[in-house]
C-alpha cells in the first residue's frame, strides 16, 4: 500500500510541475475545459511518471487520462493550479489531489 500511496503522490507532484511548465499559457475556461497545451504537458508527464512507478504505458495511459478528466469535473484550472501549488505545504489539498488518483488507480485495478 505504501507504494501506491507513493505513486499517487509522485502524481501529484506531477500535477505541481505540469503546471508550471504550462502555466504561462493558460488561462481559465468555462465549464473546466483545461488548454490542450496544459492537457498534452499533463499527459507527457503523467504517463512517464506512472511508468517509473511500474505501469504499463496502457495502464498509465489510462490512470493519466482518468485523473485529468477527474480534475476537469472537479476543478476549474484556477482552483486546480491552487490547489496542486498548496498540496506542496498543506495538508488537506495533498489529500484532494491524492484522493483523485486513487479513485482512478482502483478503477485500472478492478477493470
Amino acid at each position: 500500500m505504501k507504494y501506491i500511496y507513493f505513486g499517487l503522490l509522485t502524481l501529484t507532484l506531477l500535477a505541481t510541475s505540469s503546471m508550471a511548465v504550462a502555466e504561462s499559457s493558460i488561462s481559465t475556461k468555462k465549464n473546466n475545459q483545461y488548454p490542450a497545451e496544459f492537457m498534452q504537458d499533463y499527459a507527457q508527464e503523467c504517463i512517464q511518471t506512472s511508468m517509473g512507478e511500474g505501469l504499463d504505458e496502457a495502464e498509465a495511459q489510462k490512470l493519466c487520462d482518468c485523473t485529468i478528466n477527474e480534475f476537469q469535473q472537479q476543478y476549474s484550472l484556477s482552483e486546480f493550479k491552487q490547489l496542486t501549488a498548496a498540496s506542496a505545504t498543506d495538508e488537506q489539498a495533498e489529500t484532494a489531489l491524492v484522493e483523485v488518483g486513487q479513485v482512478c488507480f482502483e478503477q485500472i485495478l478492478y477493470e
